[in-house]
């Protein structure tokens, strides 16, 4: 195999090689910037005659990838503990962000609620749409409908366990769902 064709295998990892990353520093750009560093690192590599076994090059990478968020981290504390010392108050450390397996999951399920309520009556549609999207109470959408809050209330729980069969979840995973009364 080539340095070319290495290259470009190497080229195939990189998303893997990203979300690989993300979920250690919990942030996509640094994330596309550490696997960007791992490639060019086994790109370097190859072209050196370091690497000789092509079939190493994915646990090369995925430990190149470790190491880099390791010294980055490390990085980070240290960045961190010296603006500490200069600056007289201590800054409360930021959150960090959203988890990237979780955004994928969240997004997916996000797809997969939209996707289930398309199939919904329109009817079951708008009680949930008023209920959850423009976040009304019950009087308000049975104002808007011309239901009693009542009605309102059994007509939304029949609406979201029909949307529950259709996603094929559990009564446990309707709890989110549910709307504060």
């Amino acid at each position: 195999m080539s340095a070319d064709e290495q290259a470009s295998a190497l080229e195939r990892l990189r998303e893997r090689l990203r979300l690989f990353a993300a979920r250690r520093l919990r942030n996509w750009d640094e994330a596309e910037d550490v696997a960007q560093e791992a490639i060019r690192r086994a790109v370097q590599s190859l072209r050196a005659g370091k690497m000789t076994n092509p079939e190493a090059m994915p646990a090369f990478l995925f430990q190149t990838v470790v190491h880099i968020c390791q010294h980055r981290a490390a990085s980070a504390g240290r960045e961190n503990r010296a603006i500490r010392s200069v600056t007289s108050e201590a800054a409360e450390p930021e959150a960090p962000d959203q988890d990237p397996l979780e955004a994928l999951l969240s997004e997916e399920r996000r797809r997969a609620v939209r996707d289930a309520l398309v199939r919904l009556e329109p009817a079951d549609r708008d009680v949930l749409s008023l209920s959850y999207v423009d976040a009304l109470d019950a009087a308000d959408v049975g104002r808007r409908l011309g239901l009693t809050p009542g009605n309102v209330r059994v007509r939304r729980h029949r609406a979201l366990k029909r949307l529950a069969e259709l996603l094929a979840v559990t009564r446990d995973g309707l709890e989110g769902l549910k709307k504060r009364e």
